[in-house]
């Protein structure tokens, strides 16, 4: 067997290493590129809670006009499934219809709120979310996503307040770092 020289050992250490790179940068690409839509889980724990990624699930059937189901835990698996998929039009009457069942639910407030901003209802997406926050001063995410959607209407004031409840309901947790960052955008401005 031949013996390598320092020189050539540093070489093939470095070629291995490029190649590494590559294969994991090609890999991570693809992943990127042809990601598996996010499963939903039978019964999450939370309501609202982003579901665990166990078994593909097929995709929701349109939602009616009317809707009569009455389950709430249902209702906000398929509201929050349409969510995750950016069918922003779809989950926002499965939310609406939730808030019929389960009107002090602050989540499915948040969740409301931020599926009209996105669609485009920034002032409807103002009033869930205030609606929300009246209903749990103590809920950190809802301060949270009224910051950031008054921020995004250019409404300065409303947004450092509402970020700065959200910074004092926890600042170590990862809402209260999200609302100091972004308090930290309007100090840049």
């Amino acid at each position: 067997m031949p013996r390598l020289s320092p020189l050539q050992w540093l070489l093939f250490a470095v070629f291995l290493f490029f190649y590494g790179f590559t294969v994991f940068a090609v890999t991570r690409d693809y992943y990127i590129r042809h990601a598996a839509r996010p499963a939903v889980a039978a019964a999450p724990a939370t309501p609202h809670g982003m579901p665990p990624q166990t078994a593909p699930r097929p995709a929701p059937t349109a939602i009616p006009q009317t809707i009569t189901e009455t389950n709430p835990d249902l209702l906000a698996q398929q509201a929050d499934a349409l969510f995750v998929e950016r069918r922003y039009s779809e989950a926002v009457p499965v939310y609406r219809r939730l808030l019929e069942l389960r009107p002090d639910d602050v989540e499915a407030h948040n969740d409301l709120g931020l599926a009209l901003h996105y669609m485009g209802d920034t002032d409807g997406a103002l009033t869930q979310l205030r609606a929300g926050a009246a209903k749990d001063a103590a809920h950190q995410r809802i301060w949270l996503t009224l910051g950031f959607v008054s921020l995004q209407a250019g409404d300065a004031a409303e947004a450092r307040s509402s970020l700065e409840h959200a910074r004092d309901l926890g600042a170590d947790t990862g809402v209260g770092q999200e609302a100091t960052r972004l308090l930290d955008l309007i100090e840049a401005q």
